[in-house]
């Protein structure tokens, strides 16, 4: 766009050129009489600074016009930002190379300066030692490679001398016909209060529940190695128990009376219990305590070795095993899913109404990552009420005297696949038999 000095002598010089190459033709078309001529061109001349006077005014005039009527409007326009900036509730600085050209009221709010002292210092000197040498670094840059706005945070030094927390979007705009930097703050002072304090709070929680994991951790420990020894010690004692009622049963009957004999026989089908019932705190104990390496085990040979402990229990009740073979491989621990396979073979035989020959079905599941093996009998079910109590330690659904057993047998299922980084679950319902399945995996874990 031309400057109005340069658009006016532009003008000016098109139309000396045109009146000097036409106003010499007409005149020498219209006068004839040459002695006349000299006073035409006086005339000529005369007409000329007149013609030009009137155009230069006007053109004058026309852009004395337009000048008053912009800056009329940029007056407009900057009573109208003023009263934004004055009215908004985000401080405004802009300055140029440092220096502050204009604060609004907020400015001066989060200062703690007056704007006549803030219009005499410079930017760096409300900011934080810590970040004054990015503030002024990216300011520098911005000079040469706008780049379009920034947004950063840093902490603001307030008259008083506190520091407070800014959101800061820096930018490059027009300002009084040149280049200046705009920067627009906003106090989050609290904000970064209340991040420091649930930060300190979370590492405080974070701690507490670290220590007493810890506790929590030795205590089980403590609990577990208690168990064990007690499980290991009370057998001695069992054990004599035992022995004793045997003897007293096999080389003394005929000394008893039927109490006395009913005595013992108690005494001895009690040791047994206790013994059982030692036998499987024991294991759960192991369960707990031992290293479990993990390796790719065949369920095939793991099936095999379980129906072999339950051999003569089959024989006894005429069970009929159906196993879908062959079944897959998982990863998992080969003693440890044989005491889970086992576990669950022995429920299936016991739990079932008298008379009623077992059915087991034995069959898996394969999907990409994990393997479902389901054991599902034809015994007496669970109500489904019931049926997440079954995997804790001494849940007894019936008494001893319908159905035989210590109430740990599913707790060491649930506690073996727990450690092998599987899940175990069952579906049942009463009177409909049931179907326990254990879930593992076929890949390592990473």
């Amino acid at each position: 766009m031309k400057s109005p000095p340069l658009k006016i002598a532009l003008i000016y010089l098109i139309f000396s050129i045109a009146w000097i190459l036409f106003s010499d033709r007409v005149l020498m078309l219209m006068v004839t009489d040459m002695q006349h001529l000299a006073d035409w061109q006086t005339i000529k001349g005369i007409v000329f600074v007149l013609i030009t006077a009137v155009l230069i005014f006007w053109l004058l005039q026309r852009e004395l016009a337009a000048t008053r009527y912009a800056n009329a409007t940029l007056q407009l326009q900057e009573k109208r930002l003023r009263k934004i900036t004055d009215t908004i509730s985000v401080a405004v600085f802009i300055h140029r190379g440092g220096r502050l050209r204009y604060v609004n009221p907020q400015a001066v709010a989060y200062s703690g300066y007056s704007e006549a002292a803030l219009l005499n210092m410079d930017l760096w000197d409300l900011v934080h030692p810590d970040y004054r040498a990015m503030v002024m670094d990216r300011s520098q840059a911005r000079l040469y490679d706008p780049g379009g706005r920034a947004r950063y945070e840093l902490k603001m030094i307030t008259r008083p001398g506190e520091a407070r927390w800014l959101e800061v979007t820096a930018d490059t705009i027009d300002f009084e016909g040149e280049p200046a930097g705009l920067a627009t703050a906003y106090d989050i002072t609290e904000r970064k209060r209340a991040e420091t304090a649930l930060r300190q709070l979370n590492e405080e929680l974070e701690a507490r529940v670290a220590h007493r994991t810890a506790d929590l951790q030795a205590t089980n420990q403590e609990l577990e190695a208690f168990s064990y020894s007690v499980s290991h010690d009370l057998r001695a004692p069992l054990r004599a128990i035992q022995g004793f009622t045997q003897a007293l049963l096999e080389d003394n009957a005929d000394q008893l009376d039927a109490s006395g004999r009913d005595f013992a026989e108690r005494i001895h089908a009690a040791a047994n219990r206790l013994d059982g019932l030692i036998q499987d705190l024991l294991a759960y104990s192991r369960l707990s305590r031992g290293e479990i390496r993990l390796k790719p085990v065949k369920l095939d040979s793991v099936l095999a070795e379980a129906l072999a402990q339950h051999d003569t229990e089959i024989t006894d009740t005429a069970a009929k095993i159906d196993v879908a073979s062959p079944l897959p491989e998982v990863i998992g621990h080969h003693a440890t899913l044989v005491q889970v396979v086992s576990n669950l073979l022995s429920n299936a035989l016991k739990f079932v109404p008298p008379g009623v020959v077992p059915q087991i079905r034995i069959q898996a599941e394969a999907s990409p990552d994990h393997v479902k093996l389901m054991i599902a009998d034809n015994g007496i079910g669970i109500d489904p009420a019931h049926q997440q109590r079954i995997f804790h330690v001494f849940e007894r659904l019936h008494g001893i005297e319908t159905y035989p057993g210590t109430g740990i047998g599913l707790a060491i299922v649930n506690k073996g696949v727990m450690r092998l980084g599987g899940e175990v679950g069952v579906r049942s319902a009463l009177g409909h038999g049931s179907e326990f399945w254990i879930e593992l995996p076929i890949k390592g874990r990473a």
